[in-house]
């Protein structure tokens, strides 16, 4: 009898042993700060990044390699830095993830000392900064989630953070962009029967200017049809759009879409369809002359397979730059300086197998095509490392961009690119994220504002 208590008693304390070591384990996962790790070199740059659900701030050329948290609680989501660099726009939800709790719109100075959140409400959809001036738009619902009510608010921040509202009008659309002049906004109007899908031009006060029908009124009555243009990209002179046709269907739409091209400036004719692809704005770039169009053409939602880059002319004219399925790109940006060098990410196709412990594409790195059409790779880490986010200098000399070693942990890496390129230089390790919907690891962890 004595032996048998015995061996329960030691089991128990053993229980106790896993349990506490475990727990004590996960603490220590969770309480591990990010950190500078080379403060030797002066990076011209603002640097905003995610690790353990929380928003860090660091700058560049601080040699003390100083890096401010700036929250606490809740999980963060960074939306971007204003025009002038002077504020970062974030999205702050109550509770660890962004889709089970409302999320609520925050601006922090670049230095970190002072947060503001812009609105009491939760925001609807998600905020954006006009391309001009520290202005920003987002939408609100006052009415309910069975009969929603959005609002397109749009605010002026000041100097010191002061908000001041400029205009408060009913959102009626399912998506708008800034137009390049940040003085008007294109909105997309969805389609209902005997209505098509429309881009409509409006003031900040919601004015109309012009309409743009986009497709035929649709047979509603098949139940499914092409809903409303979505991720609206304007170019860079305002003269054309590139968007995704969504379906009415959000299962359907999640497998793929068509990615059109609208010339605004010849409204009689009809959108160029480009390809097929995810809807993710993130995944079209326009060079900065408004020449050409860079996206993802490839269909199923998993973001490791199938992914193809392509480019496309003011002609609309299609030319494919992946060598084939035998690989995968995304995330295409191009270096502002002309002659337009694009980067992209690229690894090989990856069957989707999600281990905490792996990367989901290995060996993953960031190439870039030149002007002319060769292609070279830029960054090249190990096996079991994934390379994400490029981030060039205003001049193409520079790139920081974010290695992952781990399915949602990495850090931020510096080199140069081209004839600049020397060897690669960790900057902040331990930053952390989401690998998000099926890996598309989107909204990016890391926002760099070059100076």
């Amino acid at each position: 009898m004595n032996g048998k208590w015995g061996n329960l008693i030691i089991l128990f304390v053993l229980l106790v042993v896993l349990v506490t070591a475990n727990g004590e384990a996960k603490v220590a996962a969770q309480s591990q700060q990010p950190e500078r790790v080379n403060k030797e070199i002066s990076v011209p740059a603002k640097i905003a990044f995610t690790s353990n659900q929380h928003l860090f701030l660091a700058d560049g050329r601080d040699a003390t390699g100083k890096i401010k948290q700036i929250t606490k609680d809740g999980y963060a989501q960074i939306v971007g830095w204003s025009p002038d660099g002077k504020w970062l726009l974030f999205v702050k939800y109550k509770g660890n993830d962004n889709y089970s709790t409302p999320g609520y719109v925050w601006i922090v100075s670049t230095d970190g000392s002072k947060a503001v959140q812009v609105d009491e409400r939760a925001v609807f959809e998600m905020p954006k900064w006009s391309p001009k001036a520290n202005k920003l738009a987002y939408t609100v619902n006052i009415g309910s989630n069975e009969a929603p009510r959005p609002l397109l608010i749009v605010k002026d921040v000041h100097e010191q953070g002061e908000l001041a509202l400029q205009s408060s009008t009913s959102a009626d659309f399912a998506d708008f962009a800034w137009m390049p002049h940040g003085e008007n906004m294109l909105v997309s109007l969805p389609a209902e029967k005997n209505k098509p899908m429309t881009l409509a031009l409006r003031t900040l006060a919601g004015k109309p200017l012009a309409a743009y029908p986009i497709a035929e009124p649709p047979k509603v009555e098949e139940g499914i049809y092409p809903w409303a243009a979505t991720g609206l990209q304007v170019s860079p002179d305002g003269k054309a759009v590139a968007y995704f046709v969504r379906y009415n269907s959000g299962s359907l739409s999640a497998d793929g879409v068509p990615i059109q091209w609208f010339d605004l400036t010849q409204p009689a004719k009809k959108p160029i369809v480009l390809g097929t692809g995810l809807a993710y704005p993130d995944w079209l770039a326009w060079t900065p002359n408004s020449e050409q169009l860079a996206f993802v053409d490839g269909t199923d939602r998993i973001a490791t397979t199938n992914k193809q880059l392509k480019l496309a002319d003011r002609a609309g004219k299609v030319k494919t730059v992946s060598p084939g399925p035998v690989v995968v790109d995304t995330y295409p940006v191009w270096i502002p300086k002309a002659p337009y060098t694009l980067l992209f990410t690229r690894g090989m196709s990856t069957p989707y197998s999600y281990d905490p412990k792996k990367v989901m594409v290995p060996e993953q790195g960031i190439w870039r095509r030149s002007a002319d059409g060769a292609e070279q790779q830029v960054t090249k880490g190990e096996a079991n490392t994934a390379d994400y986010y490029p981030e060039p200098s205003p001049d193409g000399k520079q790139l920081l961009f974010l290695r992952l070693d781990r399915a949602e942990h990495g850090s931020l890496f510096i080199q140069g690119i081209g004839e600049d390129a020397d060897k690669q230089v960790e900057l902040i390790k331990d930053i952390t994220g989401d690998i998000a919907y099926y890996a598309n690891y989107l909204p990016p962890w890391v926002s760099v504002y070059w100076e």
